[in-house]
C-alpha cells in the first residue's frame, strides 16, 4: 500500500450462486484504473462474457468507490454501481448508476473499496457486510417490501448506525429503470433490476 493512499485495499467478491466470499489486494489489480467507475469497468471487460444480457447469472454488478470515499473532500460520497444495463437495446452496454449517501464512507471504513456480486441466489437474500465479517442472509421476510421497510428492517439487526442499500419492489419485478437506495433517499438509477435478476433485496 505504499505510495498508493486513500485505497483501503481490498475488493470483496460474493457469489450469491455458491453463498462463498473472498478478497483481492487492490492495488496489485486496480491501481491503473482511478475510481469505484474505473474498478467496475474493470471487473466487467475481465470477467464478464461477450454476450451476456444483463439479468443472466454471468452479469456482475459492482458497488465501487474512489480513493475519496471516506475523506473530508467535497462530493467525496460517491458509489458507482456498475453492471450491464436493462435500459439498453438491443445490444446491452456496460454503464454506471451513481448515489449520494453515507454507503461508500462506510464501505470503505468497513475495509472495502468495492464489492463485486456474481451469480444468483436461489431465494432472496441479503448481504451483510460488517468488518471482515460477511454473511448472506434470507431475505424471504422483506422481499415484496419497499425500501424504507426493508431498510428499517435490516437496521434492526445492523444497528441504527448501519448504512442499508437496497432496491423495493420495481427492482424485484425487473423494471429496466428501477433503482439502489441507500439511507432511504439517495437513489441509483437503472441498476435495482439487476440486484432484483439476483435475488439480492439489499446489502447492509
Amino acid at each position: 500500500m505504499s505510495g498508493y493512499g486513500g485505497w483501503a485495499g481490498k475488493v470483496l467478491h460474493v457469489d450469491l450462486s455458491t453463498g462463498r466470499n473472498w478478497t483481492e489486494d487492490t492495488i496489485e489489480r486496480y491501481k491503473d484504473y482511478l475510481g469505484g467507475t474505473g474498478i467496475g469497468y474493470k471487473v466487467m471487460w475481465d470477467e464478464v462474457p461477450a454476450g451476456t444480457k444483463p439479468y443472466d447469472p454471468e452479469n456482475m454488478i459492482i458497488f465501487a468507490v474512489g480513493p475519496l470515499a471516506g475523506t473530508s473532500a467535497p462530493c467525496n460520497g460517491r458509489t458507482a454501481i456498475t453492471t450491464l444495463l436493462p435500459t439498453c437495446w438491443p445490444v446491452p452496454l456496460v454503464g454506471s448508476g451513481h448515489m449520494g449517501g453515507q454507503f461508500a464512507a462506510e464501505l470503505k471504513y468497513a475495509g472495502y473499496d468495492a464489492v463485486v456480486i456474481r451469480g444468483k441466489s436461489d431465494r432472496p437474500v441479503w448481504l451483510m457486510i460488517a468488518d471482515q465479517k460477511v454473511e448472506i442472509h434470507d431475505a424471504r421476510r422483506i422481499w415484496g417490501q419497499g425500501i424504507r421497510a426493508a431498510t428499517t428492517a435490516i437496521s434492526e439487526i445492523m444497528g441504527q448506525d448501519s448504512v442499508v442499500a437496497a432496491i423495493g419492489q420495481a427492482g424485484e419485478n425487473l423494471v429496466p429503470m428501477s433503482i439502489v437506495v441507500n439511507s432511504v433517499s439517495h437513489s441509483a438509477g437503472g441498476v435495482g433490476a439487476v440486484m432484483g435478476s439476483k435475488n439480492l433485496k439489499a446489502i447492509g
